[in-house]
């Protein structure tokens, strides 16, 4: 009842609760020193008692397998290769003060290849690699496991395959690895499977000529690397020297020779890639501009309008000069097409009359309204072949009045096109007007000209008045 009276009085005396707070801090802060140095000593006593006792402690560790006695494999010419239990878990145990200072690297797992059972396995045997005050238990029950193989030889020339782009204008030249011949050993199979060994050079913005070491690597016949502990390859590293290039780009030229089969003609000839880069010293570039291709085109015929080929542009190059590899082939086109012929059908009013006296006028003799003219050349230029391509005209120079017998000229421009031999009738009369006025003048018929040139004599006229030779 007195508690109960005194927490009536605090309350009505503290409405706010102060009192409470007052009497936790009174407890807390009463006396602190005292309770600080309490707990100074307790955290002290136990402290010494854990030291005192230092109880056992277990851990595991995964720990890096060595192998010793590798002789004793060797001295029967046979090697190895590790198929399980390269790694191994081993418990410590010892006192926790010793145990909680170790590390995995404090501890020497070794498989000792002597040992080998039947089955090609061996214990593996752990131990610490420094000394401790108290010698924990080291325990492991992983076993060493290894494949056997005969022992194997082989010597293999070294390549050396760059990676990277040079410094602009430059090219990677000469590669040269010293050694250049490794002689590698192994086990039988994978001896076997070696088909090259390559070290990998970075030329990433080189520009001169500089010196490298590389790790030599196997390969197989399709370009896969070959991993094996059982590989030897004599060295650690090869070291290599890069010549530096400079490059520059010149034009490619077709010079062509010879003549296609017969009925055939040559059109034209292009290359791709147009330009190619080269590579070499400033001297040997600066002799070189160019690069000319012959292409003999002897007896060629086509039956699509062109033959392609493709040519290794470094044979056309001078000694020293080399060609990058991405231009390496070039693409060539010849452009052989098939000579065909065709009738052309001309007319007869489009047919001029050169160089005719303006006394005189003319007029193809026949029915024919058509002069039927055949002209050869390629399909390509006779498949386009029209009417406005063309004139035709018969020479009149120096003629005078009467018969003749003249041949039709057939003008293609630059066309190419051959045009076989036709000959047309031609009636030559003095112009009306020219007859009055000569009847007129005095002298008679000796005002009339002379002509300058005189045709051939001509055949007997047939019914249309033309003829084709």
């Amino acid at each position: 009842m007195s508690d109960n009276r005194e927490r009536e009085l605090a309350a009505k005396k503290y409405p706010d609760n102060s009192h409470g707070q007052d009497i936790i801090q009174k407890y807390i802060f009463n006396n602190i020193g005292i309770k600080l140095l309490a707990l100074f000593f307790a955290i002290v006593v136990w402290v010494a008692i854990v030291n005192i006792e230092d109880p056992y402690k277990e851990r595991t560790f995964n720990v890096d397998v060595k192998t010793i006695n590798e002789e004793a494999i060797a001295s029967v010419n046979k090697v190895y290769e590790v198929v399980a239990g390269s790694t191994a878990q081993v418990r410590v145990k010892g006192k926790k003060s010793v145990v909680d200072r170790l590390k995995a690297d404090d501890i020497q797992a070794t498989a000792d290849l002597s040992d080998l059972s039947a089955v090609n396995a061996v214990a593996i045997v752990p131990k610490l690699k420094k000394n401790v005050s108290d010698e924990p238990v080291l325990e492991c029950n992983t076993v060493l496991k290894v494949s056997l193989e005969d022992r194997a030889s082989k010597q293999v020339k070294v390549t050396v395959v760059t990676k990277g782009t040079p410094q602009a204008g430059y090219s990677v030249g000469e590669c040269l690895p010293s050694p250049n011949m490794l002689e590698i050993t192994g086990g039988e199979g994978t001896i076997n499977k070696i088909d090259s060994v390559r070290v990998t050079i970075n030329v990433n913005g080189m520009g001169d000529d500089f010196k490298k070491k590389a790790q030599p690597v196997a390969y197989d016949a399709d370009g896969k690397e070959i991993a094996s502990s059982t590989l030897d390859y004599g060295v650690r590293k090869v070291r290599v020297f890069v010549h530096m290039l400079q490059t520059k780009t010149i034009p490619v030229n077709i010079k062509i020779t010879g003549k296609p089969a017969s009925g055939y003609e040559y059109v034209d000839a292009e290359c791709q890639p147009k330009t190619i880069k080269i590579a070499g010293s400033r001297k040997q570039l600066a002799d070189i501009s160019e690069v000319d291709v012959p292409l003999d085109i002897t007896g060629m015929r086509s039956a699509s309008g062109s033959v392609e080929q493709n040519i290794s542009i470094q044979d056309y190059l001078p000694e020293g000069i080399s060609v990058l590899s991405d231009y390496a082939q070039v693409s060539l086109r010849i452009g052989i097409e098939k000579m065909m012929s065709k009738k052309v059908a001309v007319p007869v009013e489009d047919i001029k009359f050169a160089s005719l006296s303006e006394d005189l006028s003319a007029s193809i003799r026949g029915k024919a309204t058509v002069v039927n003219v055949t002209v050869q050349g390629l399909s390509s230029v006779l498949d386009k072949l029209d009417i406005s391509d063309y004139t035709a005209y018969v020479d009149c120079e120096g003629l005078r009045k009467g018969k003749h017998h003249l041949r039709l000229h057939f003008d293609l421009g630059d066309s190419g096109v051959i045009v076989k031999k036709v000959y047309v009738n031609v009636k030559i009369e003095k112009n009306k007007g020219a007859e009055k006025k000569d009847e007129n003048s005095t002298g008679g018929d000796s005002s009339e000209v002379k002509p300058t040139a005189f045709p051939a004599a001509s055949p007997e006229w047939d019914n249309d008045g033309m003829e084709e030779n």
